[in-house]
């Protein structure tokens, strides 16, 4: 058992007990209230991220320092926002209905994209603590702010940086932003006409908010494919701007050696469970270009963040941030 199948096989079990226990409570009527669900939702996590951000790190010798501390706070902050998300869509909802709560999610969503490195540094303190933070792109398209961690060795930062503008450059990136908001408010939406759903009562909201987990696990699903497409077509844009093959791997390399350290997938493992590609099959496409569709640079992560204001349930419990609270915020990108 490796590090990276150790944190995929704690992803499929967390994924699936809240999955699992959303759709129990869907199908049989949730009997809770708005902060019973966040009570049970805190409970549910904290076995497995005590898991993933201790026990699996120490385990495989990596080191991740204090936990407790850190992620109590990370965990309260992440459920203050929720509260305060729920509480406002009750209340825009009670005025307005279903159109006054897609508009307000849609500002809810704009903000958290506009203040995404803010609230990382909120939600996880200091990033330079687990040895997995990438940073990512943060801003709106047109204003993007690329994001590096500081610790990383300077030839490998100027490349990845290079790397990300060119993904601002060709599309991919915003494509991949546009395809997360429009696809959790789409979720939204239709969970809240499921039978006894909706956004005007607590026990309405409830049931939009089981069904909309249920939408995230499709996500999780779908959304890793076109982001694939999205990794590969921005490595050739990246190319034909000019990056060497040196430059390319050495980078690649050293990123996956400080996520999960896992080379080579099985097409089906990857086809499954992850947007990012392994690095063999990036480097072999890099040298010898295979057609793709035009991709989405990171969608199926951007929708784990951009569902917190749509209160989805599922944005912490992958396997590559569960009981990271560094990571919740900017979850790893390529």
């Amino acid at each position: 058992m490796t590090y990276a199948r150790a944190r995929l096989w704690l992803g499929i079990t967390g994924v699936g007990l809240l999955v699992t226990v959303s759709a129990l409570l869907l199908l049989l009527g949730p009997s809770l209230t708005l902060p019973g669900l966040l009570a049970l939702y805190l409970l549910i996590h904290l076995p497995l991220d005590y898991l993933g951000g201790a026990w699996l790190p120490r385990l495989f010798g990596r080191s991740p320092g204090p936990f407790w501390l850190g992620y109590l706070r990370g965990a309260l902050l992440h459920a203050g926002c929720l509260a305060l998300f729920a509480y406002a869509i009750l209340a825009v909802g009670s005025w307005g209905g279903r159109p006054a709560v897609f508009f307000l999610q849609l500002v809810l969503i704009l903000v958290c994209a506009a203040a995404q490195a803010p609230l990382a540094q909120l939600i996880g303190g200091t990033e330079e603590q687990d040895r997995g933070f990438t940073g990512g792109i943060a801003g709106f398209p047109g204003r993007e702010q690329v994001v590096l961690p500081t610790a990383w060795p300077e030839d490998v930062g100027q490349v990845v940086s290079r790397r990300r503008q060119a993904a601002c450059q060709s599309g991919s990136r915003t494509r991949g932003w546009c395809l997360a908001i429009l696809w959790n408010l789409a979720g939204f939406t239709a969970s809240s006409w499921l039978p006894g759903a909706g956004v005007t009562t607590e026990t309405e909201l409830l049931r939009t908010i089981l069904g909309f987990t249920l939408w995230s696990f499709l996500g999780l699903l779908l959304l890793p494919t076109v982001s694939r497409w999205g990794v590969f077509e921005v490595d050739q844009y990246a190319r034909r701007l000019g990056l060497s093959l040196s430059d390319f791997t050495g980078a690649v390399i050293a990123c996956d050696r400080l996520q999960d350290d896992e080379p080579q997938r099985s097409p089906g493992v990857e086809t499954i469970f992850h947007p990012l590609p392994g690095v063999n099959e990036r480097l072999h496409r890099f040298l010898q270009p295979v057609s793709t569709p035009p991709g989405a640079w990171n969608a199926a992560r951007y929708a784990l963040f951009f569902a917190w204001p749509c209160l989805g349930l599922l944005s912490r419990a992958v396997h590559c941030n569960a009981g990271r609270p560094e990571l919740w915020v900017f979850l790893p990108v390529d």
